[in-house]
């Protein structure tokens, strides 16, 4: 028996430089991707004078930082919380 695999693809645009302390969507985009299997990058390549770009020039690889920087920060504070919540929890 074949069973076909099923993809579900959501847009999750937002992120911008600052998004783990909050900026731009940052919380609604994190909160979104976290509850995701996978994540594609989808970076803009091109130029086009009548689409604006968030930082004002089109750079992929800063754009793929920013998206990288963003996720790894709020990883980062997901953990302190944990680690946080878990010496709480050894005290009593």
């Amino acid at each position: 028996k074949v069973v076909p695999a099923v993809m579900e693809f959501v847009d999750i645009a937002g992120i911008v430089k600052g998004a783990a302390e909050g900026a731009g969507l940052g919380n609604k985009f994190l909160t979104n991707i976290r509850m995701t299997d996978a994540i594609v990058h989808v970076v803009r390549c091109f130029v086009d004078d009548d689409i604006i770009h968030v930082d004002g020039t089109v750079d992929p690889l800063r754009d793929i930082e920013v998206i990288n920087l963003e996720l790894i920060l709020s990883d980062l504070a997901q953990i302190e919380k944990r680690l946080e919540k878990a010496r709480k929890d050894k005290k009593t």
